[in-house]
C-alpha cells in the first residue's frame, strides 16, 4: 500500500480536503467554510474534515491556509476571511490530534510551488501564483525558491492600499459582491452577452492590472499564473488587463513576460503541499526557507 500525504486546502468560503501522491491528487472532498465562525469552531471543524479522509496510508499533514504563518511554528497569525481563527498553534493542534507530523504553509505558497513543480520551468525561474477568490493571495518563487518572508506574509499585495480600500476588495470575488452580484452570476450573465456583465469584468480587469503592474516592477518575474475560482472567467477580463497593462508597464519588460490562467484548477495547491512537504522531510535546508 503507497504512502500519501493528507493536504487540505482552506479558503474563506470552501475547504478541500485529498489525499496525494507523487503521481497526482486522490480522493478529493470539499467542504463548505463558515468565515464567521468562531477560533473553537473553526479548529474543530478542521479536525473533522480531516478525520473523514485520513486514512492509514497518510504518513504526514500539509494545510495551506490563507493567513500569515509563523513559518517556523505554524502558527496562523490572522485570517482576514475568517476573522475569529487568528492566533491559533495549528501545527501543534494538528500534530497532537492525529500524531502525525505537520506543515503549515501560506494556501497561496501551496499554489504557487503546485505551479511551479508540475510546469515546464527552468531551475532559475521567477513565478508569482495569484489566487483570485475570496480574496487575493500570491506566491512568490524567485530563481526556482519559494520566497516566504518571516511570516509567510511575502506577495500579499491584495492588503495594499488602493482606491477607496485594498487591492483584494476590486481583484477578488469581493469586486462582485461590492456590486450587488457575484462572480459566479456575474460570469453567467457574461455569457448570456449581458453589457453590465461585460462591463464589470472588464473594469475588474482593469484593477487586476494595476495590481499586476507593482507585482511586475517590484519581482520582474517570467511568468505570473493566475489561479482561483474566479479565473475561470478569464476570457472575459484578459483583454482589458493586458490593454491597461500596456499603459503601465515598459513594453520591453510585457514582451517577455508570460500570463497565463492555471490548467491544474484545485489540484495546484495540493500538488504544492505535497512537493513542499517532501522537500521538507529530505532536505537540511526546506524549501522556502527564506524566513530565518
Amino acid at each position: 500500500m503507497s504512502q500519501t500525504l493528507l493536504c487540505v486546502d482552506l479558503g474563506g468560503t470552501k475547504a478541500l480536503v485529498a489525499k496525494v501522491t507523487a503521481n497526482g491528487v486522490i480522493e478529493k472532498r470539499y467542504f463548505d467554510v463558515d468565515g464567521a465562525a468562531s477560533k473553537q469552531q473553526t479548529n474543530d471543524f478542521l479536525c473533522s474534515i480531516i478525520s473523514q479522509v485520513i486514512d492509514q496510508t497518510c504518513m504526514g499533514i500539509v494545510i495551506g491556509v490563507p493567513s500569515m504563518v509563523v513559518m517556523k511554528t505554524g502558527e496562523v497569525i490572522e485570517t482576514v476571511n475568517i476573522p475569529n481563527w487568528k492566533n491559533v498553534h495549528l501545527k501543534q493542534l494538528l500534530n497532537t490530534h492525529f500524531k502525525l507530523p505537520v506543515l503549515v504553509h501560506n494556501d497561496a505558497n501551496c499554489f504557487a510551488m503546485g505551479e511551479f513543480t508540475q510546469g515546464d520551468f527552468k531551475s532559475d525561474t521567477n513565478l508569482i501564483g495569484i489566487c483570485l477568490g475570496t480574496g487575493l493571495g500570491a506566491g512568490l518563487v524567485l530563481n526556482g525558491q519559494l520566497y516566504t518572508g518571516k511570516h509567510s506574509a511575502a506577495g500579499e499585495f491584495g492588503s495594499f492600499t488602493y482606491q477607496q480600500g485594498i487591492i483584494e476588495h476590486f481583484t477578488s470575488g469581493q469586486f462582485f459582491i461590492n456590486q450587488g452580484t457575484t462572480g459566479k452570476q456575474t460570469y453567467q450573465d457574461a455569457l448570456d452577452g449581458d453589457a453590465h456583465a461585460l462591463q464589470l469584468f472588464d473594469e475588474f480587469g482593469m484593477h487586476l492590472a494595476n495590481a499586476i503592474s507593482h507585482v511586475v516592477l517590484a519581482f520582474d518575474p517570467d511568468v505570473i499564473v493566475l489561479g482561483g475560482s474566479v479565473a475561470q472567467s478569464s476570457a472575459f477580463f484578459l483583454p482589458s488587463l493586458h490593454t491597461q497593462l500596456a499603459k503601465l508597464v515598459n513594453p520591453v519588460i510585457l514582451q517577455s513576460l508570460d500570463i497565463r490562467i492555471s490548467e491544474l484548477g484545485d489540484d495546484a495547491p495540493l500538488l504544492g503541499s505535497h512537493a513542499l512537504f517532501m522537500h521538507e522531510i529530505t532536505s537540511d535546508q526546506p524549501l522556502g526557507a527564506n524566513y530565518a
